[in-house]
């Protein structure tokens, strides 16, 4: 048993793999740690919040509009501390740097949109509280981003070429 997880622990995508995920947990800190402060413990009700939902025609009410813009504060600040991590770490890719970010900034965008999709539905819909709503939506986003930062983001050259 112990030689094939050594054998598989070998795999550098299953290393990769590790290491997104270990980004993607202080990732998660940075971003559920924002998030709690600016929705727990703050409770921050910005003031943009009315004039998009009139803007727009929604029928979200302030308060779970203020949850979104928190949670994208949230994801931003996670997707900033992400890029900066996985390149280093992670993909040891650091060429491109401008590219490589618009890159995964945009996956992170369409990210953020599924995110505050799913975080509607979890505590509108559902009636999960805004905090397992928000774990569970980073989780299900999360596995996306992983298969498309990969393959998109942070193609090496040699991968490139191949």
């Amino acid at each position: 048993m112990f030689d094939r997880l050594r054998v598989l622990l070998r795999r550098k995508a299953v290393r990769e793999l590790i290491k997104y995920g270990i980004v993607g947990g202080i990732g998660l800190v940075v971003d559920m740690g924002a998030y709690f402060l600016l929705v727990k413990q703050f409770e921050v009700h910005y003031p943009i919040s009315s004039f998009v939902i009139e803007l727009f025609g929604a029928d979200k009410s302030p308060r779970m509009m203020d949850i979104l813009i928190s949670s994208i504060i949230g994801q931003s600040l996670g997707v900033i501390n992400n890029f900066i991590l996985n390149s280093i770490f992670t993909f040891k890719v650091t060429d491109k740097k401008i590219r490589r970010f618009f890159s995964f900034a945009g996956i992170a965008a369409i990210g953020m949109v599924i995110s505050s999709f799913l975080l509607t539905i979890f505590i509108e819909g559902l009636g999960l509280s805004e905090m397992l709503a928000k774990g569970l939506a980073i989780i299900i986003v999360a596995m996306i981003q992983f298969l498309i930062n990969k393959h998109v983001t942070f193609k090496q050259k040699e991968q490139i070429t191949q």
